[in-house]
């Protein structure tokens, strides 16, 4: 991804469009992992909370590689937010809560940032410093937002698509049981097959593209 900045952009383009593509990364994972923390308290489980994880600071919830790999190959991650499931209320509504959170957040941002690109490329002069950076900004954060809720949606542990699928099926079935022992290995060999063919683009870029069919038949 950030090659693609050297190539794309050149002059002071690369710098805002650098710092556009940053700041982009750290909303799309703070206000991730904070609504995983936010959910966790809302269920009765205070632990993320009382470790400072429900927290807006990106300090709390960045992780140096996986900030280094969203940079080179445009997917990440965060720290794990740290729960305990025995203090929800209802074990599989506050599971089910706590998975959804992130991806739900990353969703509205994904949605509500498209439209302010699509706002600022068709109605704002992108030559100008401040509009280049905010168009760049949008852009870049409707692609990781998008990225990041489908890639948390696999159904592979410890994404949030695994632990969704624990809230609403039989615990320790066949698949589960085979996803835990062959967690790694399921994770890196999709990755390595979306890498080949983008996958998880074409469906980041199908999606954003309903986004912007909405926007064009609204403005």
């Amino acid at each position: 991804m950030i090659f693609s900045i050297f190539s794309a952009y050149n002059g002071w383009a690369i710098l805002l469009a650098l710092l556009a593509f940053v700041l982009a990364i750290l909303v799309a994972l703070v206000l991730h992992e904070w609504a995983h923390a936010w959910a966790a308290f809302k269920s009765g489980d205070p632990t993320a909370k009382l470790m400072g994880r429900m927290s807006l600071n990106p300090r709390a919830h960045v992780e140096p590689m996986g900030l280094m790999m969203f940079m080179i190959v445009g997917i990440g991650w965060a720290k794990p937010v740290p729960v305990n499931p025995f203090n929800y209320r209802n074990f599989k509504r506050g599971n089910f809560f706590v998975s959804v959170a992130g991806v739900t957040v990353n969703f509205i941002l994904g949605f509500l940032f498209s439209l302010g690109y699509f706002l600022v490329y068709t109605y704002a002069n992108m030559d100008i410093g401040i509009w280049f950076f905010l168009g760049t900004f949008f852009m870049f954060g409707t692609f990781i937002n998008i990225a990041l809720m489908i890639f948390n949606l696999l159904p592979v542990p410890p994404l949030d698509g695994y632990n969704m699928l624990v809230s609403i099926t039989k615990p320790n079935n066949r698949y589960m049981q085979w996803a835990r022992n062959n967690a790694m290995v399921l994770l890196l060999t999709i990755l390595v097959i979306s890498m080949l063919t983008g996958g998880i683009m074409h469906l980041r870029d199908g999606i954003i593209g309903l986004f912007n069919m909405l926007w064009g038949a609204i403005f």
